[in-house]
């Protein structure tokens, strides 16, 4: 017997299962990645538009002190759901808290939005003991794993060396903006009969923004991409003129260009009708131009 058979004896190799022995070419990364990160725009977003209108309007404290934990964490968990589905070995995640590789940004992404999911608790828990100083007091530290929880997937993507126009830095700013779209989207929806005029401009103001600066990316974006690399250039022709082009150009007018027109035309008489368009489209739009940006990158050839 050689050294070969022996070792391929051993229980270790006996019991291996081989998941996956030729390449896919498929997307691997579909619409359950999309709802990550849809709904950790939601859950991030809430946060920190939240916390910037508490500020602000602190008369209307117990709207957004509410608002934040619940919204948080009911999104969150959504993202959550999503990863563990997404995964091909799902019940062994917890090897990343036990046996953790730090070196990982998917590793270290699972504890950061574990430890965001954990802020929320707390704060909903001291939203039900009444104990607003305490309250106050743990907003800072969940901004911290708020701000991480909202990048990190722009560091997972950048780690895709391969796959042309998930590597830029504007990425980091794309999350920003998506969760200053969806957090101000969602306020100005469940703040129908709460919020006041002056709130709702303020609203209008962040959504009007937020929507602007990533509009603008993404079309800097389809310009400049090109000049990169062949390969981007392939992707970039794919999202103009293939098969998901049409979802791609729906998405920049439903969830970015009426949203900026409903903004114009609202803010000042804080309309709340042409506000709830806004918010609704802007919501659909970014789950549209989320999915386009995930999967173009995937339909082209690595070799």
């Amino acid at each position: 017997m050689n050294f070969e058979s022996l070792v391929l004896d051993l229980p270790i190799f006996k019991s291996a299962i081989v998941s996956l022995d030729v390449a896919f070419t498929g997307v691997i990364w579909g619409w359950f990645v999309t709802m990550n990160l849809w709904g950790k725009s939601i859950g991030t977003g809430v946060f920190f538009v939240g916390l910037y209108m508490l500020k602000k309007y602190p008369k209307n404290a117990g709207f957004y002190k509410a608002i934040i934990p619940i919204v948080g964490i009911l999104f969150i968990l959504i993202t959550l759901m999503f990863t563990a589905l997404d995964l091909h070995q799902m019940f062994r995640a917890w090897h990343m808290f036990i046996y953790p590789h730090f070196t990982s940004v998917i590793n270290l992404g699972s504890w950061v939005i574990n430890l965001y999911m954990g802020s929320l608790a707390v704060l909903f828990f001291l939203l039900y003991k009444q104990k607003d100083d305490w309250y106050e007091k743990a907003l800072w530290p969940t901004a911290v794993f708020a701000f991480f929880t909202t990048i990190y997937t722009a560091g997972l993507l950048a780690q895709c060396t391969a796959r042309e126009i998930w590597q830029g830095p504007t990425e980091v700013v794309q999350m920003l903006m998506a969760a200053g779209m969806a957090g101000s989207a969602i306020l100005l929806l469940l703040g129908h009969f709460s919020l006041n005029r002056d709130e709702k401009t303020s609203l209008s103001y962040v959504l009007g923004f937020t929507t602007l600066l990533s509009f603008t990316i993404y079309m800097s974006e389809l310009y400049l991409a090109p000049f990169k690399s062949e390969e981007a250039e392939w992707v970039i022709h794919y999202v103009l003129h293939g098969d998901l082009s049409t979802m791609f150009w729906a998405a920049m007018v439903i969830g970015y260009i009426l949203p900026m027109i409903f903004v114009l035309i609202c803010h000042k008489s804080s309309g709340q009708l042409g506000l709830t368009i806004a918010a609704v489209t802007s919501l659909i739009g970014l789950w549209m131009a989320k999915h386009v940006w995930l999967v173009a990158p995937q339909m082209i050839p690595l070799s």
